[in-house]
């Protein structure tokens, strides 16, 4: 199990639960259990969080930091 984050903000279709997901540049998944992860890997290549004001606003990374799993 590994922490990777979405590197920019997406939407996907959860295979599982039949609906559009949105995914928030940032985000943190698990990459074992996350069905976000396992459905659309390749949006999920960081290993560190983003760098809040460079890679990302830094009220997103304020919010992210509350709610990872967003």
């Amino acid at each position: 199990m590994a922490a990777r984050y979405a590197l920019q903000q997406f939407v996907y279709h959860d295979s599982v639960a039949g609906a559009d997901i949105t995914v928030v540049q940032g985000a943190q998944r698990d990459s074992v259990t996350s069905q976000a992860f396992l459905e659309s890997p390749a949006s999920f290549w960081s290993t560190t969080p983003l760098t809040s004001g460079t890679q990302t606003d830094p009220k997103l990374a304020a919010y992210l930091a509350a709610y990872p799993a967003t």
